[in-house]
């Protein structure tokens, strides 16, 4: 029943008409789910204190997010039921990380995405005039129960590679295969860019260490790592070098989608509030149009995560997130003890990262992202303590055998020699 429960939490931040937004409806879910979530916190409130102690810059960070309603600029009331959401997907994300190992939390993850790629395809067909794009913008282009076509095409990514990695562990590939199927017709019909060059990257970086993993010789992982430095290089001359040109094939400009003027029109509000920023969401709490080159846009978000970090809790905010996701990265291992699992986690994380350079997925958005970022973040952490310990365990014995090993010398040398009669 808790599994159940907890799929259908994950379920209900990763839907926008349960988790956007301040209408009664999502307060009453976010006052459901943040119950749930303490009830099942508090028998294990030393776990929690733990993992809290063990994550501090994280947990600062949680707290700095929530305090900063105390400067917000909008009505104090919607400023409140803001934090309380941001308490509400937090608290659940605690919640997973102190009752399900790093393998169990992924799984659920993929169990969750999987129940959504089915129920946006169930929408697509029964529902169409709801789940597909009308009017002037993006018409025709399917945008399921997620709200749009972005949002469908960033879930389905994040399904979509999982299920290529189940895949290639061996069980029940029938059923990998499926979704692998359903997701990239999902992919295909929102026709998100940024989703589809993500999934080319991040697909490309999954066949890259299952590789690295079956080379065993030193020399052959060293010319393979070069080799694939060398290529992604050459990819990044060629892209800088004919960028206009590629993205006019498809329709597409170097202004990524007028995300650049839009990113020259909030320069401005952005050094206006340089340290703290306006307060979490109370910039785009009013959806104030951005002008930029005489044009106007009327957003609820920049198109970047980081940027709206930047609005929402300022330089400070994003300076700790920022250094949360280089500390992470660099903390990552991916051995051969549930590969699998280890490698999912590093493709949501490096989907978080790279998507918010363009599109917002940090707390502007869906929950189920700050959830993921949450869960991997003190995941992480948590191995590389128990890998700290172990390897300190194991020197302590090493060194504990070797002064017993010369203690030993020693006496033997030190025993009085008598001569044989």
């Amino acid at each position: 029943m808790k599994t159940v429960l907890t799929v259908v939490g994950l379920l209900a931040f990763s839907i926008p008409y349960a988790c956007q937004g301040l209408s009664p409806r999502v307060i009453a879910i976010s006052l459901l789910i943040l119950l749930f979530s303490y009830l099942m916190l508090l028998p294990s409130l030393k776990p929690l204190i733990a993992t809290l102690a063990d994550n501090p810059l994280l947990t600062l960070l949680m707290m700095y997010i929530a305090a900063s309603c105390l400067w917000a600029e909008q009505e104090q009331t919607s400023s409140m039921l803001m934090v309380l959401k941001f308490v509400t997907f937090s608290t659940f994300g605690l919640y997973l990380v102190t009752h399900y190992t790093t393998q169990g939390c992924i799984r659920l993850l993929v169990i969750t995405l999987s129940i959504l790629s089915v129920l946006n395809l169930l929408a697509v067909v029964l529902v169409p005039s709801f789940a597909i794009h009308g009017g002037v913008e993006h018409t025709g282009l399917w945008k399921g129960i997620s709200g749009h076509k972005n949002t469908l095409g960033t879930l389905s990514l994040l399904c979509f590679v999982s299920h290529v990695i189940y895949f290639f562990r061996g069980t029940r590939k029938a059923l990998h295969v499926g979704f692998v199927l359903l997701n990239a017709l999902l992919l295909i019909k929102c026709q998100s860019t940024t989703s589809l060059l993500l999934t080319s990257s991040l697909f490309t970086f999954i066949l890259f260490i299952l590789l690295f993993k079956r080379i065993r010789s030193v020399a052959l992982r060293g010319f393979f790592i070069s080799s694939s430095c060398l290529l992604v290089l050459l990819g990044l001359v060629f892209a800088f070098s004919y960028g206009d040109a590629i993205a006019s094939e498809f329709g597409k400009t170097t202004t990524l989608t007028g995300r650049t003027e839009i990113w020259q029109g909030i320069a401005g509000a952005i050094g206006s509030h340089y340290w703290f920023g306006y307060g979490y969401g109370s910039f785009w709490a009013n959806r104030p149009s951005i002008y930029a080159n005489g044009i106007r846009f009327d957003l609820t978000s920049s198109h970047s995560g980081f940027r709206d970090l930047w609005i929402d809790i300022g330089l400070t905010g994003l300076l700790a997130t920022i250094t949360l996701v280089i500390t992470t990265l660099f903390k990552f291992r991916i051995g051969k003890t549930d590969m699998y699992t280890w490698l999912t986690a590093a493709v949501f994380f490096l989907f978080i990262v790279l998507n918010n350079i363009t599109d917002s997925r940090f707390l502007n958005s869906l929950a189920i992202y700050w959830i993921i970022f949450v869960v991997i973040v003190i995941k992480v952490q948590e191995r590389h303590r128990l890998t700290v310990a172990e390897k300190a365990i194991t020197t302590g014995i090493q060194h504990a055998s070797i002064t017993l090993g010369t203690t030993n010398r020693t006496a033997r040398k030190k025993e009085p020699r008598f001569p044989t009669p």
